[in-house]
């Protein structure tokens, strides 16, 4: 089992938070099971960060999981003023670099959760351009944005699996205000517009769930 660069890295954003865990139904990642069903041992990767849960599902179907803490790498790599040090260019190829360590085409799905809704522009697009380049013609990925126009902050979670249907929020302390990060649908489909199709969710809960294939 390989764990990416982000595992370890101390962050403000940490596991113990006063918030409770919070429980959500999620159509997109429903979706993105049957998908999965749909071949076999399939190489995924998880931004989300170890976790045993994550593991023994994505196992449990007979796949292959690698995992990344990426929101912890961000913290390593920007600091407290989160979105502002994403404009030097050094913090950002920082970023880049700890991130995308795989080899060309190493995975067949992407579970991207909402890591990069905490990036901004030229960031976000650099990160969509290595992503791809990770991934095998025909992989899947799976993304969530904030929908809230709002909203003033986001908070960060830690996703875990606990059924096809239902996914488990964990938060880790803090969050990263909003400013310009709201992601409606026509800028997903720029950020996507060399993905061979995409597929939208919408949710009760302010969040944007997408499926983008390669």
């Amino acid at each position: 089992m390989k764990f990416g660069a982000g595992k370890g890295v101390f962050s403000p954003f940490s596991d113990k938070d006063a918030r409770p865990t919070l429980s959500r139904k999620s159509s997109g990642f429903d979706q993105f099971c049957s998908i999965l069903q749909s071949y076999e041992n399939l190489s995924i990767l998880d931004m989300s960060g170890a976790s045993q849960a994550n593991i023994s599902f994505i196992t449990g179907m007979g796949h292959r999981i690698s995992s990344d803490d990426v929101i912890g790498t961000m913290v390593e790599c920007f600091g407290k003023d989160f979105l502002a040090s994403q404009q030097a260019a050094s913090n950002a190829q920082r970023f880049l670099d700890k991130s995308f360590t795989f080899p060309e085409a190493s995975f067949d799905a992407v579970l991207v959760w909402d890591a990069f809704q905490f990036l901004t522009s030229p960031l976000i697009e650099q990160a969509i351009t290595q992503l791809f380049r990770i991934l095998r013609p025909g992989a899947h990925l799976l993304l969530f944005f904030s929908a809230n126009e709002k909203a003033t902050t986001i908070p960060v979670y830690n996703y875990r699996i606990q059924d096809r249907k239902t996914l488990l929020q964990a938060p880790r302390a803090g969050t990263v205000d909003q400013k310009s990060q709201y992601f409606n649908n026509r800028r997903l489909e720029k950020l996507f517009e060399c993905a061979s199709s995409m597929k939208f969710f919408l949710t009760r809960d302010h969040l944007r769930e997408l499926i983008v294939r390669r």
